[in-house]
Order: structure tokens, then sequence, then C-alpha cells
């Protein structure tokens, strides 16, 4: 959102701004379903780690934003870092489905990878790929490429594991 902003991006800072609420959103919905299960000392831990993520990550990004809001520095040098910042958020977010990786190649089961999340990805980041390429922006296409690879890795796995079944 912030890189939009400051590269002047309408359509990038447009489809952010729903892209953070809907964060936010899950965000609301999700802790109370962790608060639920905190009656167990796991559930208590998951909903803590799950509050300091939240609270640390938006801790550091305002911050960074506040940051750069007040310095002295040009509004390209400004977008630039943000761009990287960006980026590199992205291609965690991309890359996380993979992080069972290893279990869906030694169990031969790929149900840890949501079929849907992962057809989304693949189509999200063509499309952005292209606009990218199409503006010669390469904060756009370059993390949206690599999410396209890291999606394919994860539709290819979905192929050769297919999710097992469990007898009813």
């Amino acid at each position: 959102l912030a890189y939009g902003l400051t590269s002047r991006n309408p359509y990038v800072t447009l489809s952010n701004i729903f892209g953070c609420i809907a964060a936010v959103g899950y965000v609301v919905g999700v802790l109370p379903l962790l608060g639920a299960k905190a009656a167990s000392t796991e559930g208590k831990k998951t909903l803590r780690t799950t509050q300091s993520v939240v609270i640390g990550g938006a801790g550091i990004v305002l911050s960074l934003w506040t940051y750069l809001g007040l310095s002295n520095l040009p509004l390209t040098q400004i977008s630039e870092f943000l761009g990287f910042f960006a980026s590199g958020l992205f291609i965690i977010f991309s890359a996380s489905p993979l992080s069972t990786i290893s279990t869906v190649i030694a169990t031969r089961d790929s149900s840890s990878i949501l079929g849907s999340l992962t057809a989304a990805q693949c189509i999200n980041t063509s499309l952005w790929s292209v606009y990218g390429l199409a503006v010669k922006d390469k904060f756009v296409w370059g993390p949206n490429f690599i999410g396209l690879g890291l999606g394919l890795v994860q539709l290819v796995l979905k192929i050769l594991f297919p999710a097992k079944t469990k007898a009813v």
C-alpha cells in the first residue's frame, strides 16, 4: 500500500487497500477462534504467538513508514526502499505454503497445501506479472514472477502427491 502511494500507482494502491482491510478482517476473525482454544497450554501459546506477530509486525511497519515519512529522503528513494520491503514480504508470503514441503514429499500427501489458495496465487501473480511488465515496474513484476514460480511448485506437488482422503 505504501509503495503504491509513493509510486503514485492507483492500481497498486487501490488493490492493496482492499487487501489490507481483508487482512485486518482475517486477524479479527481468527483471534477469537484462537482464544476459544486457549484453554489448553498449546492454545494459549498459539494465541500469544499470533498476537505477538501481529503487534510486532504492525509496530515494525508503522515505525518504518513513520521514519520514511519524516525523513528528508527524496520520494523516489523512499518508494524504492518500500518497493524492496514489500517485495521481500510478498515473496515470504508466497513461499509460506511450501513450509510443509518436506512433509508433503515424505508422506506423499499434499493435503497441507490448499488447492484453492494455490490456484488463486497462480492466477493473481500471473496477472500482476503481466501488468508489472506493461508498466515497467520491477517491484510489481519481479516478486510476482517469483510468486508465480512458487505457486507452480505448489501446483506440481498437488499433482504429484494428491491429498489422501480419510476413510469414514
